[in-house]
């Protein structure tokens, strides 16, 4: 119960297995695109997921890592900056030259993260777009984060109350990273998640605007729903709950 309040809150899965690095270069492809992401969060079980399914997708990649020797087996595949995303300079400088921004950072299960890690990322990220003249910014999240319009049944509430009972403090940073994208000018789409499963299947993730319809999602169709937002407005400024069957 615990490990799945957890996951409500911050969409993450910390005990759930990462791809190996094999996993996730196995179906790399030459860039081919044009179009270059910044992405937080690529050593984590989620981001390990988006990763993957960018390099198959031929997306140039700057992602930001305090160990860069986690990715060296990318190689020159991608560009690696190192820092804490708490530093806005470190921001700064991986979101130059890039087109748009995807955060997967969470808490994970390291009761040593900060209580507005979230939020202070965003902050961070918000303001070097501004700088940079970048449009697109794409945040997993999670389920327990209220918006305007939910209209949520008693799977969807469940997983409020579940949140907000054992961990208010970090519902709290994510409701108040959800704040700052209000309030900015970004085309910004908040992916808010349940129970995310370290699963690569083949289906397509579904969606709603109004509540959750299940507490579990995989990690594949998570993956692919984030890099369809690349170039669609479908969710630009909403927060839709993608999850799974």
């Amino acid at each position: 119960m615990i490990i799945i309040s957890l996951a409500l809150v911050g969409a993450c899965a910390g005990s759930q297995q990462r791809l190996s690095n094999d996993e996730i270069f196995a179906t790399s492809k030459p860039a081919n695109q044009h179009t270059t992401i910044a992405l937080l969060g690529g050593t984590g079980m989620v981001g390990g997921h988006i990763l993957q399914q960018a390099l198959a997708q031929g997306y140039d990649l700057r992602i930001l890592s305090r160990s860069p020797e986690k990715l060296a087996y990318l190689g020159e595949r991608v560009t690696i900056v190192q820092g804490d995303a708490r530093d806005p300079q470190v921001i700064e400088t991986l979101l130059e030259e890039s087109d748009v921004v995807i955060s997967a950072i969470g808490p994970g299960s390291n009761k040593k993260s900060a209580p507005d890690l979230t939020s202070t990322v965003s902050r961070n990220v918000l303001a070097a777009m501004a700088k940079q003249n970048i449009e697109r910014y794409i945040v997993i999240s999670g389920a327990a984060v209220t918006m305007p319009g939910d209209r949520r049944n008693a799977t969807g509430w469940l997983m409020r109350q579940l949140a907000k009972l054992r961990f208010a403090s970090l519902l709290k940073d994510r409701q108040a990273e959800y704040e700052l994208l209000l309030r900015s000018s970004a085309k910004w789409t908040l992916v808010r998640c349940p129970l995310i499963e370290s699963s690569n299947s083949e289906s397509t993730a579904n969606v709603s605007l109004l509540s959750p319809q299940s507490f579990h999602l995989r990690a594949g169709e998570l993956s692919r729903f984030v890099i369809d937002q690349i170039f669609s407005d479908t969710y630009a400024r909403q927060g839709p709950f993608v999850y799974s069957r």
